[in-house]
């Protein structure tokens, strides 16, 4: 048998954030070194944008320093 036990009604969930895509605005962007962060970031603001309707729109760059995540729109 099993008891189910019910999540209390204290427990605060709030959003995991990775990423300062809600601070970013047109033209700001942040350095990753390694390509598969890179990568990852790249589609956490692509799911990011989804999310909020499309209105959010980022671009990623290899730059001399790394790779750059913009935010284009």
């Amino acid at each position: 048998m099993f008891i189910l036990e019910k999540a209390s009604p204290q427990a605060v969930y709030t959003e995991r954030v990775s990423y300062p895509f809600d601070e970013m605005f047109v033209g700001d962007s942040i350095l990753i070194n390694d390509f598969k962060k890179a990568e990852s970031a790249r589609i956490s603001a692509l799911q990011y944008a989804k999310r909020r309707g499309g209105i959010y729109k980022f671009s990623l760059r290899k730059t001399r320093e790394g790779w750059r995540i913009f935010r284009v729109a």
